[in-house]
């Protein structure tokens, strides 16, 4: 339920990002970074307790190994010792363990697998936020080149004000006198 409602976020999210909102793009990314970081540390919290579980069957498994290996002593003791009630205990500690490790095997086969499912999982999800990722820090060297384009942008059209405003001074400043021009033109004769 709760991936299929991530799933139906995901799609309005990126329906929101095709609209072409620089603002609303931020925030939808943003928002989205965050809910796949989530998720992400959501499947890696679920892969650990796998991988716990895992651990603890496999630790069992060792247990009821070291059984077997406890009770084949036994029964050699006993059939040395000529000791019926010894091997007769030591064969029922032999089935017992023997039955638990067919058991436990199963466990430890299934909480494997689980292991290698939550681990595709957890790469899933970080391969996710990664695209994520790439798409914010894209969007953020977008915005850094459009204000650098703005601002250069700003700078030229202060020059060209700058500019006209000068030749409109100096038009008037020539049409006042006519020698002005020359005169500031730097043609100094008395150096």
């Amino acid at each position: 339920m709760l991936l299929s409602l991530i799933r139906i976020f995901w799609w309005d999210e990126l329906v929101v990002i095709g609209k072409g909102h620089n603002l609303a793009e931020r925030r939808v990314l943003a928002r989205l970074l965050r809910l796949r970081e989530l998720e992400e540390e959501q499947s890696r919290t679920e892969l650990e307790a796998a991988v716990g579980v895992r651990n603890r069957v496999r630790v069992e498994l060792a247990e009821v190994s070291d059984r077997q290996t406890l009770g084949r002593r036994n029964f050699a003791k006993g059939i040395a010792a000529r000791d019926p009630l010894g091997r007769t205990g030591a064969m029922m500690e032999l089935e017992r363990a023997r039955e638990q490790q067919v058991k436990i095997r199963t466990r430890f086969d299934a909480s494997e697998a689980e292991v290698a499912r939550q681990r595709e999982e957890f790469l899933l999800r970080r391969t996710e936020r990664r695209q994520v990722e790439t798409l914010v820090d894209d969007q953020q060297a977008m915005d850094v080149i459009e204000t650098a384009r703005r601002a250069q942008q700003m700078l030229d059209d202060w020059y060209g004000r700058r500019g006209t405003k000068e030749t409109a001074r100096g038009l008037s400043a020539s049409a006042k006198n006519p020698l002005a021009g020359v005169l500031s033109s730097g043609t100094d004769t008395e150096s």
